[in-house]
C-alpha cells in the first residue's frame, strides 16, 4: 500500500537566528554520569559520547554519589595503539565536578585504554576502553563499586609496566605471548634498553623461556634517574613492540607484558541502565548499509526490542521523503523473526528513505538512508517498551548568554537527558515541551538535538519527537533570543526532568545573583568574535524546582541611538525594495537553480548519511526560494513548453 503526502510550506529562521545556531555549537554540560540513584553499578563502564570530541576520553571520579566529586586525584591512563607497537600512560588530576580530559589520542584510534584511579588506598579501575576516532569517551569511576566484576581491575594493559608484590625490588619480568595463538613466545629475545641520566644508551637481552617469560636482575643498581623501556620484534617485519617507558622501582619488582595482535575484550557485558549488572549486553546495531547480494531497490528491516529479540508481525512504514518536502509511504510488516522487506522502490536522486515503526503507543525511525544501484540497503533497528514516568530520567542544564545590541541577548540552553531503567522515556498523548526562559522569541533547535526535537516557526518551545532510550543522552538543547531586557536578565525555569547539574556562562563584567553559585572550571569552547572574556559558574540548583538566577550589568543601547537605527533601517529597506523591484530576477532564479544543480550532484556522489540529510536540508531551502520568486513573478513565470523571443 502506497500513499501520499505534501508537506505545508514552512520559512526558515532569520539570519540572526542561524548565528545564534552557529554561536551555540560544542557548548554544553557534561552530564554528571548515567543519572542513576546508585552510580557505582555504572563504575568502569565506557560510553562512547557525542557530545565529546572524537580522540577525547573523559574519566569522572566520585566518592560515593554525584554530590561527591574527588577533587584533585591522578587519573592514569593506560593506552596501547591498534598494531599494540606504541604504549603510552598519561596522567592528569581531576578537576571540575571530578573530571580529568585527556585529550590528542588520534595515535591510539582503534586500540584500548584502561583508566585507573586510587581512592583511599583502594584501586578503581575501568573496564577496556574502545579508542574511537569517530566520537569520545565517557567513564565514572566510583568508590565503592561492586568487586568481581571487572577482569581488568588488577590487570595492566600490554605494555604497561606494574608493580609485582612479594618479588625483590630492581627485577623485571617480561611476558611474551601471542593472543590470537593462545601461546607464549618461547626462545624470542627481548630487550631492555637502558637510558642513563647523561643521556648514553645501552641496552641488555634476554631470551623468553617456558611460558614466554624473560626475567632482568640487578637493575637495583643503575643510578637514580635512569630510564627503562622493553622492547622485542614480535612481527616479522615493522617496528618491534615497546612498552612505556619506566624507571626502577627499589621496593618492588616490576612486570611487563607484550603481546602479539589485539588485546581482547575481557570487559564484563554493562547493564541496562539501572537494570541487573549481570544482564545480557546488548547488541550494538549498524546504520543503515548498502548490500550488493540484495536487489536494487531493496530495503530490509530486522526490528528488535531491548533485549535483542525480534518484533515479530508488527506493521512497519518505509517512507521516501523528495527535496520538495513530499513524503510517500510503503506499508509492510515484520515476519515471526523480526524481519520485513520491501522491493521495487524508487531508486532516485532527489529523495531520502527512512523508516518509521509505531511501538507501545511511541513513534521511532531510522535513520535517513538512499537507494542507489549499488544493490539494496540494510536498516536494523530497535524499539523500547515506554514509560511516561519522569522520575525515571535525571538531567544536566546550562545556560549562555551573550550580550546583543539593542537591548538584546542571545541564550544558548544546552540540556542533556539520560533516562534509566528499562524502558524508553515517552510523555504520551500530553507532548513534551522544551521551553525557554520568559518572553524568549526565535526559537531554534541547536545542533545535535534535531534528532530528538521538532520545533514549529515561531514557537516559544520545542516538542520532543523520538522515545528516549534507556543508557543514552539525549541533548535537548535550544538557542533562542531575549529583547528588552533592560540591563538585567532574570533566570526561572524548571526542568521537565529532575536535576543532578545546573550551570551559568556568562560575561565577565556582568554580576550574577544566584544562592549557592560556585565559579566552576569546567571547559569553555571558543566563541569568536566576543569581546570580552568568559566565565562559568556552578549554580548547584537540583531537583525538580526551578533554577534562578539574575544577571545584572547587560549592554542597553540609548534610545536616540534606537531611533536613528530604526530610521537608518527604514532608509536601507527602501532602497533594497526599490532594487528588488527592478532587477532581474530571473538571475536570482538561474543562480539558485545552478545551486541545486551543483547540490543534486553532489548528493548522489556522497555516501554519508549525516552528509546527505544536511544536504537534503540546503537543497529544501533552494527549493522553496525558488517557489517564492516564481510566486512574486506571477504572469512573467514561463509556462510549461513555452517558448521565449
Amino acid at each position: 500500500m502506497t500513499t501520499t503526502t505534501t508537506a505545508k510550506p514552512w520559512w526558515r529562521a532569520l539570519p540572526l537566528l542561524v548565528l545564534l545556531l552557529l554561536v551555540g555549537l560544542g557548548s554544553r554540560p557534561t552530564l554528571a554520569g548515567p543519572g542513576m540513584p546508585d552510580p557505582r553499578q555504572m563504575s568502569g563502564i565506557p560510553r562512547p559520547d557525542p557530545q565529546i570530541a572524537a580522540g577525547e576520553i573523559t574519566v569522572r571520579v566520585l566518592r560515593g554519589g554525584f554530590d561527591s566529586p574527588a577533587l584533585g586525584e591522578e587519573v592514569r591512563l593506560e593506552l596501547r595503539s591498534a598494531d599494540g607497537r606504541t604504549v603510552e600512560l598519561r596522567r592528569l588530576q581531576t578537576g571540575n565536578q571530578g573530571r580529568a580530559h585527556f585529550r590528542e589520542l588520534q595515535a591510539f584510534a582503534g586500540g584500548q585504554a584502561v583508566a585507573r584511579v586510587q581512592l583511599d588506598g583502594e584501586t578503581i579501575s575501568s573496564q577496556q576502553i574502545e579508542v574511537r576516532a569517530d566520537v569520545g569517551t565517557a567513564v565514572m569511576l566510583v568508590a565503592g563499586a561492586p568487586k568481581g566484576t571487572n577482569p581488568l581491575q588488577d590487570v595492566s594493559l600490554p605494555g604497561i609496566v606494574f608493580p609485582r608484590e612479594g618479588e625483590a625490588g630492581g627485577t623485571l619480568t617480561v611476558g611474551v605471548f601471542d593472543l590470537q595463538e593462545r601461546k607464549p613466545l618461547v626462545d624470542l629475545e627481548v630487550q631492555l634498553v637502558v637510558r642513563a641520566p647523561d643521556g648514553e644508551t645501552s641496552s641488555r637481552s634476554a631470551k623468553t623461556a617456558d611460558m614466554g617469560r624473560a626475567v632482568f636482575e640487578g637493575l637495583r643498581e643503575l643510578p637514580a634517574g635512569t630510564v627503562l623501556q622493553v622492547q622485542a620484534q614480535l612481527e616479522p617485519e615493522g617496528e618491534p613492540h615497546r612498552s612505556m617507558e619506566f624507571e626502577v622501582d627499589p621496593e618492588h619488582g616490576m612486570v611487563v607484558t607484550l603481546m602479539r595482535g589485539r588485546m581482547p575484550d575481557l570487559s564484563p557485558t554493562p547493564p541496562a541502565a539501572g537494570g541487573d549488572p549481570h544482564a545480557p549486553k546488548r547488541v550494538e546495531l549498524p546504520p543503515p548499509q548498502i548490500v550488493r547480494s540484495l536487489p536494487v531497490g531493496t530495503v530490509q528491516l530486522r526490528i528488535v526490542d531491548g533485549k535483542d529479540q525480534p518484533v515479530a508481525d508488527h506493521p512497519v512504514t518505509i517512507v521516501k521523503k523528495d527535496f520538495a518536502g513530499t513524503e510517500t509511504r510503503f506499508e509492510t510488516s515484520t515476519d515471526d523473526k523480526g524481519m520485513a522487506t520491501q522491493a521495487d522502490l524508487p531508486v532516485v536522486t532527489d529523495a531520502l528513505y527512512y523508516v518509521g515503526i509505531s511501538y507501545d503507543g511511541a513513534p521511532y525511525t531510522s535513520r535517513f538512508f538512499g537507494l542507489d544501484k549499488r544493490g539494496g540497503v540494510v536498516v536494523a533497528m530497535r524499539v523500547w517498551p515506554v514509560t511516561s514516568d519522569r522520575s525515571v530520567a535525571r538531567s544536566a542544564v546550562q545556560f549562555e548568554l551573550v550580550e546583543g545590541e539593542n537591548d538584546t541577548a542571545q541564550v544558548i540552553q544546552v540540556y542533556e537527558v539520560l533516562v534509566g531503567g528499562e524502558e524508553a522515556f515517552w510523555p504520551g498523548d500530553e507532548p513534551l515541551r522544551i521551553e525557554g526562559l520568559e518572553g524568549a522569541k526565535g526559537m531554534v533547535v541547536l545542533r545535535g538535538a534535531e534528532e530528538w526535537l521538532d520545533h514549529e516557526d515561531k514557537a516559544p518551545y520545542a516538542v520532543l519527537s523520538h522515545p528516549i532510550p534507556p543508557g543514552e543522552v539525549a541533548a535537548l538543547s535550544v538557542g533562542y533570543i531575549l529583547d528588552g531586557h533592560g540591563g538585567e536578565v532574570v533566570i526561572e525555569w524548571t526542568p521537565p526532568f529532575q536535576l543532578i547539574e545546573s550551570a551559568l556562562v556568562m560575561s565577565d563584567a556582568l554580576t550574577l545573583d544566584a544562592p549557592g553559585a560556585k565559579p566552576s572550571d569546567r571547559e569553555l569552547p571558543e566563541r569568536p568574535g566576543l569581546d570580552y572574556t568568559r566565565v562559568a559558574y556552578e549554580l548547584g540548583q537540583q531537583g525538580t524546582g526551578p533554577v534562578q538566577a539574575t544577571v545584572t550589568g547587560l549592554r542597553q543601547t540609548e534610545k536616540v541611538f534606537g531611533w536613528i537605527a530604526m530610521t537608518v533601517s527604514l532608509l536601507v529597506l527602501g532602497v533594497v525594495t526599490v532594487a528588488l523591484a527592478v532587477a532581474p530576477r530571473r538571475n536570482a532564479r538561474q543562480r539558485l537553480e545552478q545551486q541545486r544543480d551543483q547540490l543534486l550532484a553532489a548528493l548522489e556522489r556522497t555516501r554519508d548519511p549525516a552528509k546527505r540529510k544536511r544536504m537534503v536540508v540546503v537543497l529544501d531551502r533552494i527549493y522553496r526560494k525558488i517557489d517564492a520568486l516564481d510566486a512574486l513573478q506571477g504572469a512573467d513565470r514561463p509556462r510549461a513548453g513555452a517558448t521565449g523571443t
